[in-house]
């Protein structure tokens, strides 16, 4: 009897590092919601530039996302890294997504020569997602043009309402 105990304990011992280790669950379909916090803003202009952020992160932070089961079967978070730089030539010192538990750390560079690093870390959850990024502006030369933190913390309401945005199919 005490082996029998000892193998599923240890059976649910293993199978619990596994799942902290393999990929993250997929976000359930349904009413997402975003709370988009400003934590830090720094750079020229950054005092003009607050109050324009934080209206606008008010804004989306209104808008409620109907997640359909097309796109939350499409979503693969350590793919869709590659585009968070906005389209630029990114590589990634950091690009995990193990168990729910984002640490991303990448540089991204633009045509024009500048640069941002980016670092984000958090859960990754099926109906709640909480991420801390950082976005640090470099220009050509690599000054320092500025950084921006932020928090985003997403849940999960319930099924989709008609008050829902939903994203077109084109944009999956």
């Amino acid at each position: 009897m005490r082996r029998a105990v000892l193998a599923v304990g240890t059976a649910a011992i293993v199978l619990a590092g596994c799942a902290k280790s393999g990929p993250p669950p997929k976000r359930q379909p349904g009413s997402w919601s975003q709370k988009i916090e400003l934590k830090r803003l720094e750079g020229p202009k950054a005092d003009a530039m607050r109050p324009r952020m934080e209206q606008m992160l008010a804004m989306m932070s209104a808008i409620s996302l109907c997640v359909t089961p097309e796109m939350a079967a499409k979503e693969a978070p350590t793919q869709d890294l590659d585009k968070f730089g906005g389209g630029r030539d990114c590589s990634f010192d950091r690009k995990s997504v193990a168990g729910g538990n984002l640490d991303v750390a990448g540089t991204c560079k633009g045509a024009d020569g500048a640069t941002k690093k980016l670092t984000a870390t958090g859960t990754l959850g099926a109906s709640d997602q909480d991420i801390d990024m950082t976005v640090e502006n470099y220009d050509a030369t690599g000054a320092k043009q500025g950084l921006m933190e932020m928090r985003v913390h997403s849940v999960r309401n319930g099924e989709c309402t008609a008050k829902d945005m939903t994203a077109p199919a084109t944009a999956m």
